[in-house]
């Protein structure tokens, strides 16, 4: 499979190399420029007049500190109290009407490691998107009334109790365990937390600004400067949290019970952050492309890598875990040649100005160099074989790995029957 995926695209690999490495200009039509508010919001302008159209992502890093032991779900609560709460003199509900009336898509994300809102509307609204924006980042007056309503709705979103049983147990293999909120971690958290939380992390100088579209830079810098030049950080002390020890009740496999016949069994790891983002845009092109045994499916996301097993009756519970276990030591064990490391660079190279026509695909690129984590064309040039290997052995280590089932209730029991 993965030489039949290789062979389809060395036809164009003939003659993208010596292009592909240079990324001319001519092919990505978007330009782009940095600067800094004098409030300390570093902003990437992305200029772009292909459609009346402007884009907007803001976000904004969570750091370990942002979060006490024992207090998992702040982030999540805190956004959902910020979203549901009035902003400046617009109730919640106004403010929805605002931007339905206005054609405007307004979105806040919670993922583990950073909050984050994005904004797409027409170039001729984007004063008043970036204005919509402006007031739920520094104008909302949280609602304590809200809390504890919340505090329930937060769970079970994090839980995934209203989702069908197989999209709730992909959710929960990419909630990190020691983030995933529980009922104890949930209580625990005050209105006091939540507005701490508010000024601690919600501060200009922590994020940063991705603004791509039909406007200018110095027409961009204006409608910055007016909409988000006040937004400053919170006056409320920004004290972390008081750790809060729940009780000490082990995890519980991620084990769901459904009333259908099978088991499924899903694993997942999760992309960690010591791989090079060289290593793992290349070994995303290579894992995708490795024959898997019947009965198995893998499939390759940009935070991690995931693979099903629908256990057929002629195994039982425990050999299936078995065979889904082995056939992840197997990939971990992989020895790729120099040859599939040349393959891949070039496939790569020639995958990414195609993709970097895509106005999602510029804000994802933009971002990620202005976190530092983006591909850079040196480093990868300069990827040994060695470092990639080294890189796969972190990514598939077992202590990675995270793996949970989805069946009747006797075939999950006999999971732990050898």
């Amino acid at each position: 499979m993965r030489r039949l995926l290789l062979a389809c695209v060395a036809p164009f690999l003939v003659q993208v190399p010596a292009q592909a490495q240079a990324l001319p200009q001519a092919t990505v039509r978007t330009s782009a420029q940095t600067f800094t508010l004098p409030n300390g919001l570093r902003v990437v302008h992305l200029e772009n007049h292909e459609h009346p159209l402007v884009r907007v992502l803001l976000w904004v890093p969570l750091e370990p500190s942002d979060v006490a032991p024992g207090h998992q779900g702040l982030p999540d609560i805190s956004l959902r109290l910020l979203s549901r709460s009035p902003a400046g003199e617009l109730k919640a509900d106004t403010f929805e009407r605002s931007l339905a009336a206005a054609g405007i898509q307004f979105e806040a994300i919670c993922t583990q490691d950073h909050l984050e809102w994005r904004l797409l509307a027409r170039s001729r609204d984007q004063d008043q998107a970036l204005g919509l924006l402006a007031e739920r980042l520094a104008r909302t007056a949280l609602d304590p009334a809200l809390l504890e309503r919340e505090r329930l709705d937060c769970w079970r979103e994090r839980e995934g109790l209203d989702l069908p049983p197989r999209e709730r147990l992909a959710r929960l293999l990419r909630l990190d365990p020691t983030h995933r909120p529980t009922a104890f971690s949930l209580g625990s958290i005050s209105f006091e937390d939540i507005l701490a939380f508010r000024a601690r992390v919600l501060r200009p100088q922590r994020a940063i600004l991705i603004l791509h579209g039909d406007l200018g830079l110095e027409q961009a810098k204006r409608l910055l400067l007016l909409n988000l030049g006040a937004w400053t950080s919170g006056a409320l002390e920004s004290r972390p949290p008081a750790p809060f020890t729940a009780p000490a009740v082990p995890p519980d496999p991620i084990r769901i019970t459904t009333g259908e016949a099978g088991l499924r069994l899903q694993a997942w790891a999760p992309c960690p952050a010591e791989v090079s983002p060289e290593s793992a845009a290349l070994l995303r092109l290579l894992v995708v492309a490795e024959p898997v045994p019947h009965g198995i499916q893998h499939r390759v996301e940009a935070s991690g890598l995931e693979w099903t097993l629908e256990a057929g009756v002629a195994s039982t519970p425990a050999q299936a875990l078995a065979q889904l276990q082995a056939e992840v030591e197997a990939l971990r064990q992989r020895r790729f040649s120099k040859a599939d490391l040349e393959q891949a660079r070039r496939v790569y190279l020639a995958q990414r100005p195609l993709e970097a026509l895509h106005p999602e695909a510029q804000l994802a690129t933009a971002l990620a160099n202005a976190t530092g984590a983006g591909v850079a064309l040196g480093r990868l040039q300069n990827l040994r074989i060695e470092d990639l290997q080294a890189d796969l052995a972190r990514w598939l280590q077992p202590a990675n790995l995270r793996i949970g089932a989805l069946g009747p209730v006797e075939a999950l029991k006999a999971l732990d029957k050898p």
